[in-house]
């Protein structure tokens, strides 16, 4: 039979494993939220250049959509990049995207 600090201690374990459940849980949405924002940064910005008639010389066309651009800039994302380019250029093996994301994140662009 469980005594009264048996239930206190339960209840203590409960209370820790809920607390980092609900911390991780929240810095997941602000990881979320602070990407939706940045974005529409991006939008905005480009947006206003288009309107100014400013034109910023980029770097060379990497041959991939914005979306495996921007999958592939994040190392933890990389795996995504790598089906969103399959999935993009149909026929494509898994080596050669692998190659593509890989060689577009080395060049830092």
């Amino acid at each position: 039979m469980l005594e009264f600090t048996d239930f206190a201690v339960i209840a203590g374990i409960v209370t820790i494993f809920a607390g980092g459940a609900a911390y991780t849980t929240r810095q997941q949405i602000n990881l979320a939220r602070l990407e939706r924002q940045m974005n529409q940064l991006q939008q905005k910005l480009d947006a206003l250049l288009a309107h100014h008639g400013v034109q910023i010389k980029g770097p060379p066309p990497s041959g991939l959509s914005r979306e495996v651009e921007l999958l592939a800039r994040d190392p933890y994302k990389k795996i995504a990049a790598i089906k969103q380019y399959r999935e993009e250029n149909p026929g494509t093996g898994l080596a050669e995207a692998k190659t593509r994301i890989e060689e577009f994140y080395r060049s830092g662009r």
